[in-house]
């Protein structure tokens, strides 16, 4: 896939227009939603502005219908853990800070459709040592578990909380920068 973000660019943009345009060809009982958000996972982290753009919004759109249709719902709860560790990895370091804004658009729709899994599934994945990143303190990781769910009705306190927690990762001193 990294060879050529183009086209990965290119499915989840076609893909992205289908989704809005007609849901129920997407939807249908015998399409593989699962392989498409497994590939989603896998693009999110690409080193390339554009694809990583293009994926973050089909994300977006794609998780916005969690509670509306049967098949986005358990593609979305088999993958779930997964899902948010890709996340917070590309947030952490995997992906270029010139994405995490993306990145950090596909938590609210997670916020919103499923609260409580979101908050069980942080609390998890922060716990494990030096995960997303060695320049991150457990309180700072507890905080921003914490944070997320307090301000996930609040895009643009999330996304300034999202794009700090970016910075602390990388080793940047957030106090300084403000």
């Amino acid at each position: 896939m990294s060879d050529h973000p183009d086209l990965v660019q290119a499915f989840f943009s076609l893909h992205l227009t289908a989704l809005r345009c007609s849901p129920e060809i997407v939807y249908r009982p015998e399409s593989n939603c699962r392989a498409v958000l497994r590939a989603a996972m896998a693009a999110i982290t690409m080193q390339e502005y554009h694809t990583v753009k293009e994926v973050s919004r089909w994300m977006v759109q794609f998780i916005s219908h969690y509670t509306l249709n049967e098949v986005v719902a358990d593609a979305i709860s088999s993958q779930f853990k997964l899902l948010v560790v890709e996340l917070v990895r590309g947030i952490g370091t995997a992906a270029p800070s010139s994405t995490v804004e993306f990145l950090g658009d596909v938590f609210v729709p997670l916020c919103r459709s499923c609260p409580d899994l979101l908050r069980e599934t942080l609390n998890s994945i922060l716990s494990e040592a030096d995960f997303p990143s060695k320049h991150i303190s457990r309180e700072e990781k507890d905080r921003f578990a914490v944070s997320v769910m307090r301000y996930s009705h609040q895009k643009r306190k999330l996304k300034t909380l999202i794009k700090e927690f970016s910075l602390v990762c990388r080793g940047y001193n957030v106090q300084a920068v403000r």
